[in-house]
């Protein structure tokens, strides 16, 4: 496997999962929905280390997938001054993608891991309430809050499919990232968190991302290269 070839299996997911979520009324209205690349190559992460096949897995990412496009879409509402209108029609979309990830799993008959997955879904939200109301978090409440948030569904995913070995890894790459983007990004973000809080937050984290990254020549050397091409950027 070359860069390319993960590149090209990352943006199949993609398209699979854009092709699974499809529906006219709400991709005219609200544009091209919402697909996080950096939660995607996590997700397949183990899969495609372990060279894993499977047709059910695939499905499950899907699924999983399709979680986080509902959530990514709910936080528009959040972070963007939408009109009433808008706001409805991405709370339907958002609704629309909930609904797909339980039917492609009834499908395949994983219906523990639905009940899994809406216990992670109810955590997440609680932590995205939380952070909304208190503003001021401590750098250490910050970062457990981000933790749940960002890499929720996806440790659910591995803890229920053997896949825990990468679990510490892609939480703590996917909180980091989290921080640097909230530190840095001139967007408007979900949650209004003061930037010296963050600061604190990022510096907590490194020594751990710093020992996750001495543990990864387990992983192909292409799996290596992208995840350090993401982070020492960042470690600036």
């Amino acid at each position: 496997m070359n860069k390319h070839d993960l590149n090209s299996i990352v943006e199949n997911y993609i398209n699979d999962l854009q092709y699974v979520l499809r529906e006219s009324i709400l991709k005219r209205e609200i544009g091209r929905f919402p697909v996080d690349s950096m939660k995607a190559f996590f997700l397949l992460l183990p899969i495609v280390n372990e060279k894993n096949e499977e047709d059910n897995l695939r499905k499950i990412t899907l699924s999983i997938g399709a979680i986080h496009a509902a959530l990514d879409v709910h936080d528009r509402i959040e972070s963007a001054h939408a009109t009433s209108a808008e706001q409805q029609l991405t709370v339907l979309a958002g609704d629309h993608f909930s609904g797909i990830h339980y039917r492609i799993l009834a499908g395949i008959g994983e219906f523990a891991f639905i009940r899994e997955l809406s216990q992670t879904i109810a955590h997440i939200n609680e932590q995205k309430t939380a952070l909304h109301q208190e503003r001021r978090p401590t750098a250490s409440v910050l970062l457990e809050r981000l933790k749940v948030i960002e890499s929720g569904c996806i440790s659910t995913f591995y803890n229920a499919y053997g896949f825990g070995d990468y679990l510490a890894l892609t939480e703590t790459v996917l909180t980091f990232v989290k921080l640097n983007g909230m530190a840095n990004s001139e967007e408007q973000q979900a949650f209004v968190i003061d930037k010296s809080i963050i600061q604190q937050a990022m510096d907590i984290l490194l020594p751990t991302l710093n020992h996750e990254l001495e543990q990864i020549s387990s992983l192909h050397p292409v799996l290596q290269q992208v995840i350090q091409e993401i982070v020492t950027p960042m470690k600036c």
